[in-house]
């Protein structure tokens, strides 16, 4: 047996796209957030306010509270002229990721 959704917003999810869907969802954002993530230091400002945008609704579909509140904070930056991502932008968001990530991989099959 699969494990359970990890959180409410999983649940809910599963619940109007069906489990599989669900998980492939998952498995999904657990494959392309880190390297949508490495991609907000370079580009255009505006290219990469848009991806931390979906990165935000993302990850807060995941059930991940802080890392979406972590890509508000950077979207909310690349909004202002002049606004960047440092490397410790990156390596904090990264790590907020592995926080949620662990109970999405057991929850996906893997």
């Amino acid at each position: 047996m699969s494990a359970p959704p990890p959180n409410n917003s999983i649940r809910d999810l599963e619940a109007v796209l069906g489990r599989e869907a669900t998980q492939e969802v998952v498995r999904l954002f657990l494959a392309e957030f880190p390297g949508s993530v490495r991609g907000l230091e370079r580009g255009r400002r505006q290219d990469r306010m848009m991806v931390a945008h979906g990165l935000k609704s993302s990850a807060l579909h995941m059930g991940a509270a802080m890392l979406s509140g972590r890509m508000a904070a950077l979207e909310s930056r690349l909004d202002t002229p002049g606004g960047t991502v440092s490397e410790e932008d990156i390596a904090g968001t990264l790590a907020d990721f592995e926080d949620a990530a662990p109970g999405l991989r057991l929850y996906a099959g893997g």
